[in-house]
């Protein structure tokens, strides 16, 4: 499944990985607002959502 998302990540909400639950490395965290988990390699960002005025997301 591939997909687009277009937003701001922001690493500085990221303490855990989310595939294997481990506490993120001081050394995890990238200039581009991603994060890569020391215990099992996964590369990942979250992005926040806001929901529109109308619902409709």
């Amino acid at each position: 499944m591939q997909g687009y998302i277009c937003g701001i990540a922001d690493n500085s909400r990221i303490d855990y990985c989310p595939i294997c639950g481990e506490a993120l490395g001081t050394n995890a965290y990238y200039g581009d607002g991603t994060a890569v988990c020391d215990e099992c390699g996964f590369h990942f960002a979250v992005i926040e959502c806001e929901e529109e005025e109308n619902g409709i997301s």
